[in-house]
């Protein structure tokens, strides 16, 4: 299955970057510039669904915070392993990418849960980790945490404190 998955990747590649900039109208169209932006694209709506979905706490128990990180690590450790599997076919620089929009991911999500105690907040569309070609999307909250930064970190002190 992930041969013909990486396959039918790779052969939408080739025809993506075997395209030049042609115009539709007004517009140049960039086929290369198209391709890996919506690589990134669905990369950040990937492991924002991952992040989300997964760093839900039930109860502030150790073993389910144990068990969510473990579930956590797998799903991530598959993106990256599947991401930069496709990526020698697409001809993107996988490693570079993953790290750029794991951080962009993290840094924008810590900003919004920051938001509780600063006084001027930073809107999502105002943030610096924001961008208009790969916006990083924001769930609605969860729990009373603004984003899964905020659940962790509470699952985190209802483990740590006494």
């Amino acid at each position: 299955r992930l041969a013909r998955a990486t396959h039918q990747v790779s052969v939408f590649a080739e025809g993506v970057l075997g395209m030049d900039a042609t115009l539709v109208g007004l517009v140049e169209v960039q086929p290369r510039r198209m391709l890996h932006e919506g690589i990134r694209k669905e990369l950040v709506r990937q492991v924002v669904l991952a992040l989300h979905g997964i760093l839900i706490f039930k109860a502030p128990r150790a073993e389910e915070l144990e068990e969510r990180l473990a579930q956590l690590e797998r799903a991530l450790s598959g993106f990256k392993r599947s991401f930069e599997y496709v990526s020698d076919y697409v001809g993107v620089h996988g490693l570079r990418i993953w790290q750029e929009e794991l951080a962009r991911i993290i840094n924008f999500n810590v900003e919004q849960e920051c938001n509780d105690v600063l006084k001027k907040r930073v809107h999502e569309w105002e943030s610096r980790f924001q961008s208009e070609a790969v916006p990083v999307p924001l769930p609605p909250p969860v729990d009373g945490a603004a984003t899964f930064v905020g659940r962790l970190l509470r699952a985190l002190a209802a483990r740590t404190h006494p």
